[in-house]
């Protein structure tokens, strides 16, 4: 009968191992996928002028700028379109149709040459939210729409000073140029 235990507790045994040895191949089991990735191009703009100077300028005069900043679109080998937008300096406000007490216009242009472009408003003036160049916004004889890599861009600005201010000292009006891939 000791044998018949030892053949039971052998058998038991052996049975236990199948079951982690089943178990365990049922684990090795594997299966795919395929995960996918594609590099989104780099966008970048450059623009080579920190600083652009109307100098001083009346009360209620338009002036043109004296150079053009340069936009360059040096991204990775994609073509770019750019907005344009400002930020008001502390105690004006930028106007999209004329010039007011306390309130200026500045248009802004794709052109090689300020005297190429016919200033307007509707199609100029800058607004503190970003607005897409088009074949006729913020167009001169260039315009901002789907700039090939490594094109440069000349970006003349127009401004109609406030007709009336209280604000004596030079201001700042800073101008952001957002790329998007085109």
């Amino acid at each position: 009968m000791l044998n018949k235990g030892k053949s039971i507790i052998t058998m038991l045994m052996a049975g236990l191992s199948f079951l982690v040895v089943s178990s365990t191949l049922e684990a090795a089991q594997s299966d795919t996928l395929a995960v996918k990735v594609t590099i989104a191009p780099s966008i970048s703009v450059n623009i080579t002028e920190d600083t652009l100077s109307f100098g001083s300028v009346s009360a209620g005069s338009t002036t043109v700028s004296s150079a053009a900043a340069t936009v360059t679109n040096n991204g990775s080998g994609v073509n770019e379109t750019y907005s344009l937008s400002l930020t008001n300096p502390s105690g004006w406000t930028a106007s999209q149709t004329a010039p007011g007490a306390e309130t200026y216009v500045l248009n802004a242009a794709f052109s090689n040459l300020a005297s190429g472009i016919t200033w307007g408003e509707a199609n100029h003036a800058l607004s503190t939210s970003p607005v897409a160049s088009t074949a006729t916004k913020f167009a001169g004889d260039q315009t901002g729409v789907s700039v090939p890599y490594n094109a440069a861009r000349k970006l003349w600005f127009q401004f109609k000073a406030p007709t009336a201010t209280n604000v004596g000292t030079e201001q700042s009006i800073v101008i952001t140029v957002t790329a998007q891939a085109s």
